[in-house]
């Protein structure tokens, strides 16, 4: 995507190990806050896998945490994909093409392992499994006016993800064209904006780094719409059925700001001052130029914790936030 064609008077800043990531158009963390207030178009690299065949939503079926039978095209469904043991190898959304092929959107860097995952199991199934990224991009548009400029560009798939926030999924062919005409109504900014809404809306990715690392209760996919706990047996369904209905997750993810300029790594673990361990850091974004925020996930009884540490060189203030949903507890 040729982001400097749509937006020819930002200075595009690229991300150093993966160029085709646009960090920023010029803007800071220190310039979110004020950004939060206006129309923004967001980069923000995805991955997508499509399914087709004729058993490819019966595959499915057997395989994922929603029901694929509850499917309808125009709509989309949140759902995960799970170890035998019922850890998340990766979460996606799906919908049906107008081809009545079904596309996962799911984060860049697990397609690989999503698919190498898959196709253990479909053998016996007439589907094709294939890694159609380069056909797409996605944005994100957030805003007071969003749900009125999302009207502007036709996309193969939209969906909501807060209240002003908005994920578009449009064919490579047509982005550009598509973004020409209504950009003037947009501010640009870059992945790390995308980023910091993804998680204020209460979402972590399972990326490459945490896969098979949480069961769904831990990251909150319960009170997310990722489960279905009606449909029949899927891979992982016994450990996801017994948490549930037995009380006994023990761990939430919660949202937390830490006074601090560094970003620490998804996956780092975070230790109070008798430097036990307890939580681990499932998502991370710059909120301002002396501040992150994270989705930890930790027990309840850390929830008063006022100061933690992830690198041992110091304690950071710790505030706890509310989440824009509510966790119902079996």
């Amino acid at each position: 995507m040729d982001w400097q064609s749509v937006f020819p008077s930002h200075t595009l800043i690229t991300n150093a190990k993966n160029h085709s990531i646009v960090e920023s158009f010029g803007e800071s963390p220190s310039d979110y806050q004020q950004l939060s207030q206006q129309n923004i178009l967001s980069t923000d690299i995805r991955g997508y896998i499509q399914l087709s065949g004729p058993d490819s939503a019966k595959f499915l079926q057997g395989q994922v945490s929603c029901d694929m039978n509850l499917m309808k095209r125009g709509q989309t469904i949140n759902g995960a994909h799970l170890t035998p043991k019922g850890r998340v190898i990766f979460l996606f959304s799906a919908h049906q093409n107008q081809d009545d092929n079904i596309l996962l959107e799911t984060h860049h860097s697990v397609v690989e392992l999503a698919i190498a995952s898959f196709k253990k199991y479909s053998v016996f199934f007439k589907t094709e499994i294939t890694d159609v990224s380069d056909q797409f991009d996605s944005l994100m548009i957030s805003g007071p006016n969003s749900h009125e400029l999302i009207r502007q560009i036709t996309a193969c798939h939209i969906k909501q993800c807060g209240s002003s926030l908005f994920l578009l999924t449009v064919g490579t062919d047509s982005t550009i064209q598509q973004l020409d005409s209504s950009s003037a109504d947009l501010t640009p900014a870059g992945q790390g904006y995308s980023d910091l809404m993804r998680l204020r809306s209460g979402n972590a990715d399972v990326t490459i780094d945490t896969s098979d690392e949480f069961i769904v209760q831990m990251i909150n996919l319960d009170a997310q719409n990722y489960i279905n706990f009606k449909k029949g047996c899927y891979t992982g369904q016994e450990i996801v059925a017994r948490a549930h209905y037995r009380g006994t997750v023990k761990r939430r993810m919660h949202l937390i700001r830490l006074d601090t300029p560094i970003t620490p790594p998804v996956g780092a673990s975070l230790m109070d001052r008798n430097g036990k361990v307890i939580g681990t850091i499932a998502a991370v974004a710059q909120a301002s130029e002396s501040a992150v925020e994270v989705l930890a996930v930790l027990p309840d009884k850390y929830l008063d914790t006022l100061e933690v540490t992830f690198d041992q060189t110091g304690f950071l203030r710790a505030t706890h936030l509310p989440l824009p949903y509510e966790i119902l507890e079996p």
